[in-house]
């Protein structure tokens, strides 16, 4: 036997006889025969073939002679396929599964539409223009290959009618390898489905807001979807009883050719402010997804975007505050002094010697990799402590479910205190602080698996004054809760302070050889010397602060932008002074007030309202668009709340609501670009404590860098994904035609538009939570406790009260994945009361995974939501659910957990005296039947149990 297969450096395929395949039939023999072989024999489960670099000979099924492919040809001999969808009245789509040859795909005479129902198509007609479309989807696993979406667009004079049948035809459409294929399909229109034409915020609108969707789509290289400019088309807003509820006319915006490629079009339903669920609705064009108007729409993204950020602590997360994505930590909790420190020019005898492991406990991972890095935690603290400052009520205790909650300190103060107690142990001896520690390369797999030593690199002026800057802050807002830390936290500002006096030269950016790390270069220190006294300043009143933060100031530009910002402070530090209960110089207070209103605002809302048609924060350059710029959204978002706090205007507030629409949906490709939240949800980010494989899901709440010009061309992937047989029209350079907004694919290689950093995290927590009706004001119940306790195939719910004002009842609510909950049950509630009030429910049902909360709803309607509770599988990787399908016949299902071992189950049907009236197998993730029509009537009990005999599941049955 002699057999064949292809390896690469990941996976080998299966072996394949040869002889079997030899054409003409025979055995090898010395003369050359040809042999064909379907790669479908070759291909495994896990290689499908998308990479190969040896082809292997054998006469056994072991490795033997290798010879190395420089170029292989492989005959495809599939026809391609076609599928097809309406993409407008007028527009149709076929997408094609292969790259196919475009000699002959733009002549119209190979496309029609026909109907025997629309006059305008009784004979065929022909469309009138063709668009072609190429993009990147994604990448395989293993191999990195591209998944490319090829699409041809047929552009009709004439508009098809809903409820008619068409039958659209496509030929002599051809693959690469010269396989044609024929399209001869028959749909019925219908203009009520989604097409992409109608794009919306995908959770919704407060009530009080602005209301804007958005019109428009792009063909490829056809362009624009055509739509009237001059007589804009009607548009409706349609209840979830498919009632029209407002209607109003679309206003043109401009042509986009550059950001979106389309003629945008705004539908705005500002003036209708009653709650409810809604869609969008284009005569035409189609429908946008759904979205909800109310008060807490914006309650869910806080939620998700607030645990984020616990999901980036450096150690073990349990499962009961961590649910689906339980994990180890890191394991090293120290780290060693890098040899560099001898060549920096601010090491001293103090210092600790290169090799010494100092302790490294906590602190958020920066990024997707493990690094932590002072410059941008300490511009995520700013964000964070300014919001809890400017709105505290808007931070709870028990809202995040993170192990720290109900401890009568608010959840967000507790998360901040996580990387507070990190960022302390930042600092060296003679009070300079590092810069960064991280692994000597970039990790790539769980916390838990990254064994190697991280090394903390050198101090730097920089890192140094932004450590005073957050250390002061994290003084002021602890020391309600924890005054002895908050005193400590001050002592250290104040010694990082002493330092940067007896170092007033700026360092150099850190350059490690033999560090993979991210380098965040920064070589000015006077704006972060500025923000430091500030907020010191701030939280003393010392008059030494004051004079060091005017001495800094003066020596630089007064530019106002970039809060959110590592390397750019200046904001950060005249905030700091503008805000401050002590004596200041109004000069520069007014300075800054006045710039805003005639400088900052004006270009805020020039680039946000009138330069871009999607009302997006990124620059005016589409070349520069990339690398967290499309997250500037929620940056101006949390601007817009600090400035119409400090300039007394809450008409920014509307400003900052229409910010939060693009992330959230309403952008040129109506997707999400915040995992979890809306549709089309990034699902691969760089993220590697939730990687693919290890968890069905990533951790929702993660804000991604979104579209991206250009992609570092270190990579294999980011050529590919912009390599031009991919990517049509053109999007290789920044400048080339592709518009820079549809510049996405979703695939963790592509590090500028699927990373993120906490600073991201920071300003989108900051903005959803400020508008949100979250709040720790006084509740109308006052609750001791609420726990969660599983066991035998049954959750059991407890909680107390100590108080209790006009409640009607709880209602109990329990969700598969912590974001979609749906009442289980209700138990009325003591009414009014000053007394301890003892609650349970038992959950006889329960999921694999449960997360339970309680909504406790007053006489008058208003309700408050509990924090979320998490119960471990009450029934040890299986569930079990009995039904009567009719008389005497029951159905089981069983369900194991997709981390758990499938074990054989039996069922039993038991008497009351004991007797086993039945047994059987269960089929396992299946159904399974139960016959007991020979069975006296009465009431049984069964038993569902496993191999080891252990009950899995008990349940009465009733037998008429």
């Amino acid at each position: 036997m002699t057999s064949v297969r292809f390896t690469t450096y990941f996976a080998k395929s299966n072996w394949v006889n040869l002889e079997p395949y030899i054409q003409g039939g025979g055995l090898i023999t010395t003369s050359y025969k040809e042999v064909r072989i379907p790669l479908e024999l070759l291909k495994t489960q896990s290689y499908n073939l998308s990479s190969i670099e040896f082809l292997e000979f054998g006469t056994s099924a072991v490795s033997q002679l290798q010879f190395f492919i420089d170029n292989i040809k492989v005959a495809d001999g599939k026809s391609p396929k076609v599928y097809f969808k309406p993409v407008a009245g007028n527009i149709a789509k076929l997408r094609v599964s292969d790259r196919f040859d475009t000699t002959d795909c733009y002549n119209v005479k190979n496309y029609s539409i026909e109907s025997q129902a629309d006059a305008n198509y009784k004979n065929l007609v022909h469309p009138v223009k063709i668009g072609r479309h190429a993009y990147v989807s994604g990448l395989m696993p293993g191999s990195g290959s591209t998944v490319t979406t090829f699409e041809l667009f047929l552009l009709f004079d004439k508009p098809l009618k809903n409820n008619v049948s068409y039958t659209i035809h496509a030929n002599k459409l051809k693959d690469l390898s010269g396989n044609s294929t024929v399209l001869d399909s028959t749909f019925i229109f219908s203009d009520k489905d989604i097409y992409g034409n109608v794009k919306a915020n995908h959770v919704g609108y407060l009530p009080d807001s602005p209301k804007l969707g958005k019109l428009g789509n792009f063909l490829g290289d056809a362009w624009f979807m055509p739509i009237d400019t001059l007589n804009p088309p009607p548009f409706q807003l349609v209840n979830d009883e498919q009632q029209v509820v407002f209607s109003g006319n679309s206003k043109f915006l401009k042509t986009d050719s550059s950001f979106s490629g389309e003629r945008v079009f705004e539908l705005d339903f500002s003036t209708f402010a009653t709650a409810g669920k809604y869609h969008l609705f284009v005569p035409g064009y189609g429908r946008s997804e759904n979205f909800t108007i109310s008060d807490n729409v914006y309650d869910e993204p806080y939620f998700h975007t607030a645990r984020a950020l616990y999901f980036q602590r450096t150690e073990k997360l349990e499962g009961s505050s961590a649910g689906n994505w339980a994990r180890d930590g890191l394991p090293n909790k120290t780290a060693e002094i890098h040899s560099s420190h001898t060549l920096s020019d601010l090491n001293n005898g103090t210092d600790y010697a290169p090799g010494t492991k100092i302790p490294m406990p906590k602190g958020w991972l920066d990024a997707g990799d493990y690094g932590r890095y002072v410059p941008t935690a300490a511009s995520a603290m700013f964000i964070l402590f300014t919001a809890f400052e400017l709105y505290p009520k808007k931070f709870p205790d028990g809202f995040s479910n993170i192990p720290e909650s109900d401890n009568n300190i608010p959840d967000l103060l507790d998360e901040l205190r996580y990387e507070t107690d990190w960022l302390k142990h930042m600092q060296a001896p003679d009070g300079g602080v590092y810069f960064r520690v991280t692994p000597a390369l970039w990790s790539s797999g769980l916390p838990g698996e990254e064994t190697n030593p991280f090394y903390v690199s050198e101090k730097t002026t920089q890192s140094t004054a932004m450590f005073a800057a957050a250390m002061a802050m994290a003084y002021r807002n602890f020391k309600t809760y924890d005054v002895t830390y908050a005193d400590a936290c001050l002592d250290q500002a104040k010694k990082a302070w002493t330092f940067l006096q007896a170092h007033p030269a700026a360092s150099k950016p850190v350059d490690v050889k033999g560090i993979s790390a991210g380098p965040y270069p920064d070589e000015e220190d006077r704006d972060n010397r500025a923000w430091a006294a500030a907020e010191l300043y701030k939280s003393t009143g010392d008059e030494i602060y004051h004079a060091d933060f005017l001495k800094w100031y003066k020596l630089i530009p007064h530019e106002f932008h970039a809060t959110m910002s590592w390397q750019q402070h200046t904001v950060k530090a005249i905030w700091a002074y503008s805000t401050t209960a002590f004596p200041v110089e109004a000069v520069h207070v007014d300075e800054f007030k006045n710039k805003l209103n005639s400088e900052i605002l004006v270009n805020y809302f020039n680039r946000t309202m009138k330069k871009h048609a999607y009302h997006g924060a990124y620059h005016h350059y589409k070349g520069y668009v990339g690398f967290g710029s499309f997250a500037m959204a929620q940056s101006y978002a949390f601007d817009y709340i600090m400035f119409s706090h400090l300039l007394k205007k809450p008409e920014l507030l509307d400003l900052a609501k229409i910010q939060l629409d693009i992330p959230l949906g309403n952008n040129p490709l109506s997707r999400s670009f915040i995992t979890g939240i809306g549709k089309n949800a990034p699902r691969l980010p760089l993220h590697w404590s939730s990687l693919p494989g290890k968890f069905p899901e990533p951790v929702p709440g993660v804000p991604v860098f979104g579209p991206a010009a250009t992609l570092t061309m270190n990579r294999p992937s980011s050529f590919a994904i912009q390599d031009s047989a991919n990517r049509y029209p053109y999007g290789y350079k920044k400048d080339d035609p592709y518009p820079v907004l549809r510049r996405y694919t979703d695939v963790r290689e592509a590090v500028e538009m699927a990373e993120f950093t906490v600073q991201e995290m920071a300003v989108t927590i900051a903005s959803f939570a400020f508008f949100s009706s979250v709040s720790n004001g006084p509740l109308p119940v006052r609750f001791k406790n609420f726990g969660a306790k599983s066991g035998k195939c049954n959750v059991e719910l407890y909680w107390a009260t100590s108080e209790e004002i006009n409640a009607d009842y709880f209602s109990v609510q329990r969700s598969r994945d912590a974001k979609t909950f749906s009442e289980i049950g209700r138990v009325n509630a003591a009414g009014t009361t000053k007394l301890n009030h003892s609650y349970s429910f038992t959950d006889t049902q329960p999921e694999l995974t449960n997360y339970y909360r309680l909504k406790e709803v007053d006489h008058d309607g208003k309700y408050e939501v509990t924090r979320i509770v998490h119960a471990a599988d009450p029934c040890n990787g299986t569930k079990v659910v009995v039904s009567e399908l009719k008389h005497s016949t029951f159905e089981i299902k069983t369900e194991t957990r997709q981390d758990g071992k499938i074990e054989q189950l039996s069922a039993e049907l038991i008497s009351k005296e004991g007797r086993i009236l039945t047994h059987q197998e269960l089929k396992q993730n299946a159904a399974t039947l139960l016959d007991a029509s020979g069975i006296p009537s009465g009431i049984y009990m069964l038993h569902i149990r496993n191999k080891s005999d252990y009950p899995i599941h008990t349940q009465k049955i009733v037998i008429y």
